[in-house]
């Protein structure tokens, strides 16, 4: 089920100023899940921006393992999932993105899904790149690879030297 549970960075408390650089555009967020999460509970945490699209086969391959990640990992390791979207349509967006438990650029703001795909030069999907919510620092930007690789999420947040600002 598609639900429309909105988030307002713009708006959010002091510490979760490194988010907000990520959003001069948008001031919502979606949450798909049923369950309301208030926007300051992402204080602390790891936010995984996964840049995908239902038209994409190697999307819709890695989908499913992400889900299985953050189902078994999420909570234990403190991080959430933000999907954005490169669907061409609002339909198809809404399909693809009700099979997933986590947050969401909502599809209409085009130009945020612009700001952080060129912000992250993001050249390929999918791609799922890590953030320190409160700092804005990125962790990695390899995590697609390490989710695959690390499903036991033991070397989490997988921190690459290159990927730190």
């Amino acid at each position: 089920m598609y639900h429309t549970l909105l988030y307002d960075f713009r708006d959010s408390v002091p510490h979760m100023s490194g988010l907000k650089k990520f959003f001069p555009y948008s001031t919502n967020v979606l949450k798909g899940a049923a369950a309301d999460i208030a926007l300051p509970s992402l204080a602390g945490k790891t936010v995984f921006f996964y840049f995908s699209a239902s038209w994409c086969p190697p999307c819709r391959a890695f989908t499913p393992q992400l889900i299985d990640f953050y189902k078994a990992h999420a909570e234990k390791k403190n991080f959430e999932v933000m999907l954005i979207s490169w669907d061409e349509s609002a339909e198809d967006f809404k399909d693809y993105y009700a099979k997933m438990p986590w947050l969401a650029l909502p599809f209409e703001d085009r130009k945020g899904m612009e700001f952080l795909t060129t912000g992250f030069d993001v050249k390929s999907i999918p791609t799922l790149v890590g953030v320190e919510a409160d700092s804005g620092n990125i962790i990695t930007t390899q995590a697609r690879t390490m989710v695959v690789k690390d499903p036991e999420a033991k070397d989490f947040p997988w921190p690459n030297v290159e990927a730190k600002k």
